[in-house]
């Protein structure tokens, strides 16, 4: 775990996210323009849209589905300057991060700097 300082607060903007399980058959979206390798995508079974790494997707078929490859939640945190943050994965410009409360969610990783 990398340990992390919050340089610029940041605020959750999607209070409901997407959450998916392996196996899960998604409709694949649009990609982020912002942030490249980010796919907008809906669940076919909870009909929840969000934002989903396409590393984690296969290629969609002709009708758009794509199925996800492994767990993963699109929760957010809301944090302010000079937080605490442990930092597990990064991906595609974002930081999937472990607060000094357990809460677990994703944060631009230009909002961090290693301790």
């Amino acid at each position: 775990m990398q340990r992390s300082i919050v340089i610029k607060g940041h605020t959750s903007t999607y209070p409901d996210p997407i959450i998916l399980e392996k196996g899960q058959a998604v409709l694949y979206g649009k990609e982020d323009t912002e942030f490249p390798n980010w796919i907008f995508c809906k669940s076919i079974i909870t009909n929840k849209e969000g934002w989903v790494p396409k590393q984690i997707l296969t290629t969609p078929d002709a009708h758009d589905i794509a199925v996800v490859t492994k767990d993963y939640s699109a929760h957010e945190l809301t944090v302010n300057q000079d937080d605490i943050l442990f930092g597990l994965e990064q991906l595609n410009d974002w930081t999937y991060c472990k607060t000094e409360n357990d809460e677990y969610g994703w944060v631009p990783s230009f909002c961090l700097t290693a301790l």
